[in-house]
């Protein structure tokens, strides 16, 4: 048997109890005696004093009682088991039910999907609740979404809220649902507490072996001040999993997401299969903005529980953001079959190259080289637009219109300028490449460029050369250390390619960690801390390429140059489409259209734009929420949303009939492919939630009817508590009565000796 409060800070009340003394003190303090002659005639006897004296006594304890009573019934105080719990019981509970979305969810294996069941079962489980009782629904995610704002006792708002749930689609995590779920209980006011989770008994969406959130579930479970019960069951039946046949397609992977019209793009990914065949011959489909190109199409050979590499190429012709998916024909689980993702074709990107050594003989310009890469005199339709400019040039305005800024061996910059240049990355989004060079004022670009609030967190710590050349003792790119998906094509040793050329000067450069940082730095900064990743290495292990990515622009550094001055690099074929690769892969960090569940969308709108004029939606087609944040000193807009939590092609556009400045676009937010392990949760992996959270799985409604009507321990006794208030209430109602109005049958006694 068990005692406690549900609103302890309550008790606080009883403190109150003390009044009554503390009045009859401060009563008798007031009193002034008066000497009359008379008065010995009226004085009682000691036998009568000493009764009215104990029916004050009495008087004093039963207000005193009232004020504890009252104060002990507002803390709401309840007990579990004993006599109480037999006699005095109430059936009001809250619910919490935790609706599995992940996309295993939605099997075809049987006449309904799993989630389909779910929602069913809820409506049938909600016949069996009182009036009194209330309900929360939460839509188990990567992260829960509450879909009922707060616990509610309107069913029919319940009802409603499920047949609008959105379709299963992306991964799940029950852990963290139940911990929500647990944490809008301790909110709640009924003392019965269940969480009921419906699921497909899938082991990947429960992780029973991250100890950690199962640790957190227990801990919530200890921290409440009243029991809450955990049950779940599987809604999906069982499974013949030597029957279960599914192929997947993996997240894309593209050489760039942003490109212009005619300029080739590659889209790939692996194809995966699970079923009874050995080998299984698959078509493989490409669409494009949801048209199938049918002389795209591929047919490849998969083995049982093995995958394939599938590539397709494909120029776009006009401009504006495409989706392009890879797609395989349907099976029993439809939520893999298909992958999606999300490219912005523009005409040319305009390119900024700051010169910093200038002169009247082109040829002898740092961006000479770079220049005729990117913007070949004889393109009439050039892919990159380029401007020179020198360093005297650079200011904000002219970085507004520009995609990508290179800084070609510039000395230094000015305060003013490298400020410029910071706020064109973080809020215009744009890509900085900074080619290094023996210009370079190293203590100026520490304190202006590179340092952890700047462009990127590195240190020039001297500028190295290399000797030994004249005597095959070369410094060059190892190949193995081009793992970026956009480098990919670099890779490999032949005569004329990337990895060849051979660097006779560099700086000598390494990334600054939080942990480098002086302690007086990491005061107020967030935890998670941003560092450079090395996307390639010099023979001498020393870094040739970091890149930044910021919360929406991305800087490229080379510790070499750009010119012929430290490198035979401008002589190998590689070095346009390098350049070329590079400008493309900075540029895409203008606007993220592929995303991860729960990342937010940030992209750039007219100016004048307002939330009014947009219409933003969800992969359901379902109107979501969005905010602008404008910038008037720079006269430019953002739009930004934060409801992603669904997988999906989201698009934004114009509402209809209004008129504005505003182009569509369209995003894609990806998701985990694990939840295509349909592997269910073995005996002891439940026995181990079992234990380590009071998790009880059953099977049937009637099993859970049973399990949670039958026991109903948990007992409040406020209104006995209040019932004994009112009883006292009447007899000190009465005892003041007597004393009052009975004072006069006292006077026949004063004769008593």
């Amino acid at each position: 048997m068990s005692f406690s409060f549900l609103n302890p800070f309550l008790l606080f009340g009883l403190i109150s109890i003390g009044l009554p003394i503390l009045i009859h003190l401060l009563s008798r303090k007031n009193v002034k005696v008066v000497e009359w002659g008379a008065m010995q005639f009226l004085e009682l006897g000691r036998r009568t004093r000493r009764r009215i004296r104990l029916e004050g006594w009495l008087l004093l304890a039963m207000r005193m009682l009232l004020i504890a009573l009252i104060a002990l019934a507002l803390s709401r105080p309840w007990v579990s088991g004993g006599f109480l719990s037999k006699f005095i019981s109430t059936q009001s509970r809250d619910v919490v039910f935790v609706i599995d979305g992940s996309y295993s969810m939605g099997w075809e294996g049987e006449a309904e999907t799993p989630h389909a069941a779910a929602i069913q079962w809820v409506h049938r489980f909600l016949e069996e609740l009182n009036p009194g009782d209330t309900i929360t629904l939460i839509d188990a995610r990567d992260q829960p979404r509450l879909i009922t704002e707060s616990p509610t006792s309107q069913f029919d708002v319940v009802r409603e809220k499920l047949n609008q749930l959105p379709p299963p689609a992306g991964s799940s995590n029950l852990a963290n649902s139940i911990s929500k779920a647990i944490q809008t209980l301790s909110k709640t006011s009924n003392l019965e507490r269940e969480v009921i989770v419906l699921t497909d008994d899938q082991a990947f969406c429960w992780t029973p072996e991250d100890s950690i959130l199962w640790a957190q579930v227990n801990d919530l479970l200890q921290q409440s001040a009243v029991p809450v019960d955990l049950w779940a069951t599987n809604v999906a039946g069982e499974k013949n999993e030597g029957l279960l046949t599914n192929r997947k397609v993996e997240q894309l992977s593209v050489s760039r997401e942003v490109c212009v019209k005619n300029l080739p793009v590659r889209i790939s990914t692996t194809i995966r299969y699970d079923g009874p065949e050995e080998n299984l011959i698959c078509p493989v489909y490409f669409e494009v903005d949801g048209q199938q190109l049918p002389e795209k199409t591929q047919s490849v050979k998969i083995e049982n529980h093995g995958e394939t590499a599938v590539e397709f190429q494909h120029r776009f012709e006009e401009e504006g953001t495409h989706i392009v998916s890879i797609v395989v024909d349907p099976d029993q689980l439809p939520g893999d079959d298909r992958s999606d993702t999300a490219l912005h074709v523009t005409s040319a990107l305009p390119v900024l190259l700051v010169d910093g050594t200038p002169s009247f003989d082109p040829t002898r310009s740092e961006v000479f080289f770079a220049n005729l890469a990117l913007m070949a005199p004889a393109n009439r339709t050039p892919w990159i637009q380029t401007t020179v400019i020198e360093k005297s040039q650079l200011n904000a305005d002219i970085l507004k219109n520009q995609a990508v800024v290179v800084l070609a061996n510039v000395d230094t910059l000015s305060e003013s300028q490298a400020g410029a240049l910071i706020d064109f990355v973080n809020h215009q989004g744009g890509g900085v490449l900074i080619a290094l060079g023996d210009q370079i004022n190293a203590d100026d670009y520490q304190r202006l460029l590179f340092h952890d609030k700047a462009l990127i967190p590195v240190e020039l710590k001297s500028r190295e050369s290399n000797p030994g050349a004249e005597f095959g003792n070369l410094t060059q790119i190892r190949s193995d250390s081009l793992q970026s998906p956009w480098l990919n094509r670099f890779r490999g040793e032949y005569a004329n390619g990337l990895t060849s050329a051979r660097f006779s000067d560099w700086w000598d450069t390494s990334a600054i960690t939080q942990s480098d940082q002086p302690e007086e730095e990491k005061k107020g900064e967030k935890s998670e801390q941003k560092t450079p990743v090395e996307l390639a290495t010099l023979s001498n292990n020393s870094p040739f390429m970091l890149m930044m990515n910021h919360e929406r622009g991305r800087v490229l550094l080379l510790t070499s140059s750009l010119d012929a001055d430290w490198n035979n690099l401008p002589a190998k074929p590689d070095y346009v489409p390098f350049l070329h690769e590079a400008v493309f892969e900075l540029s895409s960090g203008r606007v993220y259209r592929n995303l991860q569940t729960d990342e937010p969308i940030v992209v750039p709108v007219p100016a004048k734009t307002t939330v009014e004029q947009i219409e933003f939606l969800d992969p359901n087609g379902k109107a979501i929420t969005g905010m602008i944040e404008a910038d008037p000193a720079a006269n430019a807009a953002t739009f930004q949303s934060q409801n992603t939590s669904l997988p999906g092609i989201y698009s934004l556009s114009p509402k209809p009939g209004v008129q504005t400045e505003l182009k569509a676009d369209r995003f894609v937010v990806n998701f985990d492919r694990s939840e295509s392990d349909l592997t269910p949760l073995s005996e002891a992996q439940q026995k181990t939630l079992t234990d380590e959270s009071h998790l009880t799985f059953f099977k049937t409604l009637d099993e859970l009817k049973q399990a949670m009507f039958s026991d109903v321990s948990e007992t409040e006794f406020w209104r006995v508590l209040l019932l004994i208030f009112l009883l006292l209430m009447v007899g000190e109602m009465f005892l003041t009565r007597r004393l009052v109005q009975g004072g006069h049958s006292t006077l026949p006694e004063q004769n008593e000796t």
